[in-house]
């Protein structure tokens, strides 16, 4: 036995067995072979799609039981009850998405099903029966299946071992990554709500598994390099897949996030509104509230741009300001602050009067009008604190104009 062919062999089988794309799953009942050249959906006609219904009829996924489309009387056209047939095959075969499509893996399917049925494996190493069709490069392919089994059955039965070339194993290796993605893809097509984005994604998962049958025919050949760029071209369609969906999800998220946020700004202002008709102070809600929906438009912003993470995170920020406008109802601090500073006014002007009858009296009023002076800058600045809502700094300025004012007083 060359140890060389029984590397192949088994690498090859290998690959097969793991990666579920070949499964050798011997069929029953089969139909004469066909040639599918092209994607049969609802719709088509010809030949090939009467030669799938036959193939279906044939093997227990039975497309009706009398009439159009029973065994012995299948029409050649692709309709409703051939597509039912067609998912329940591609179901019992791990085709996914089962679609009711025949596309790139079902053809892939549909041939290895065939060629083992055609060809199956002997103990002993024998020249196979190759299937009957007029595609070479199908029917080398069917034959090379039967006998890397044949080799491996005859390895098996020499207990004889061999070791993997590096470039094979990588290929391998490579296989099953690359394997790995395809459900990881087909999960994410799910995800995709924009009807654009997502029959290009269908495409692209198309146009994956053709790369990948591309990789695993090469594999069979030996050509390493060839396989190893199919299967960079597989994976870069695999991750275009990925990449959309995770855009999508994205800014699905964001959408809704927007959507939620301008929602609780309605409710909160009719909670506000109310707390307003029942006397409640909500001048700090509602200061809050505009800040919020400012927000919320540079979320909506962004979200336009196509920068879904700053919409998101703007949608927050936006959301937690609702909060906050909902917390600060009944919150009089502002008209305290108003009114204390309404008080420091009342009592600057008593100062003045006092000093002024101070000094009509002969007194030494000092630095008393000094004093008040500086007083009632500092009560201007606490206006002007006020009016941009720092309630901190007008305390702090009503607060050092009070002590200003007792100052002038204590001067006679």
């Amino acid at each position: 036995m060359n140890t060389h062919v029984m590397k192949r062999d088994i690498a090859a089988l290998f690959v097969l067995a793991v990666l579920g794309l070949l499964a050798l799953i011997p069929s029953t009942t089969l139909a004469a072979n066909c040639i599918f050249t092209k994607d049969l959906q609802e719709g088509s006609t010809g030949d090939d799609v009467k030669c799938l219904q036959q193939y279906l009829n044939g093997n227990g996924y039975q497309i009706a039981a009398t009439g159009a489309g029973a065994p012995g009387k299948e029409t050649g056209e692709f309709k409703s009850l051939t597509k039912a047939a067609l998912i329940k095959w591609q179901t019992a075969n791990g085709i996914k998405p089962a679609m009711g499509i025949f596309g790139p893996m079902s053809r892939a399917k549909y041939r290895v099903l065939v060629g083992e049925a055609a060809a199956p494996a002997p103990t002993t190493p024998t020249t196979p029966t190759t299937p009957t069709t007029s595609n070479p490069d199908l029917a080398k392919l069917v034959a090379e299946i039967a006998k890397l089994k044949a080799d491996l059955a005859n390895a098996k039965s020499n207990n004889q071992s061999t070791s993997r070339d590096g470039d094979e194993e990588d290929v391998r290796d490579y296989m099953s990554d690359v394997l790995d993605l395809f459900s990881d893809a087909e999960d994410a097509i799910d995800d995709i709500d924009d009807a654009a984005e997502k029959s290009d994604a269908e495409d692209s998962l198309d146009s994956a598994r053709d790369s990948f049958f591309d990789a695993v025919s090469a594999y069979l050949d030996e050509d390493y390099g060839d396989a190893d760029d199919a299967l960079s071209d597989t994976e870069s369609d695999l991750e275009d897949i990925l990449d959309v969906a995770g855009a999508s999800g994205d800014k699905g998220d964001a959408a809704d996030r927007i959507d939620e946020v301008d929602e609780n700004i309605d409710d909160a202002e009719d909670e506000i509104s109310q707390a307003d008709d029942d006397g409640e102070a909500t001048s700090e809600s509602e200061d809050l509230i505009d800040e919020a929906k400012d927000v919320l438009d540079d979320a909506q912003t962004a979200y336009d741009d196509g920068d879904y993470d700053e919409a998101m995170d703007l949608a927050d920020e936006a959301g937690d300001l609702v909060d906050e406008a909902l917390d600060a109802i009944g919150n009089s601090g502002s008209a305290d602050t108003a009114d204390s500073l309404d008080d420091a006014w009342d009592d600057l002007d008593n100062a003045r009067d006092a000093v002024e009858n101070a000094d009509d009296d002969g007194e030494d009023i000092g630095d008393a009008e000094d004093l008040l002076d500086e007083a009632e800058d500092a009560l201007n600045d606490a206006e002007d604190a006020l009016d941009d809502d720092d309630e901190n700094e007008a305390e702090d300025l009503i607060d050092e104009a009070l002590d200003l004012i007792d100052e002038a007083l204590d001067e006679f």
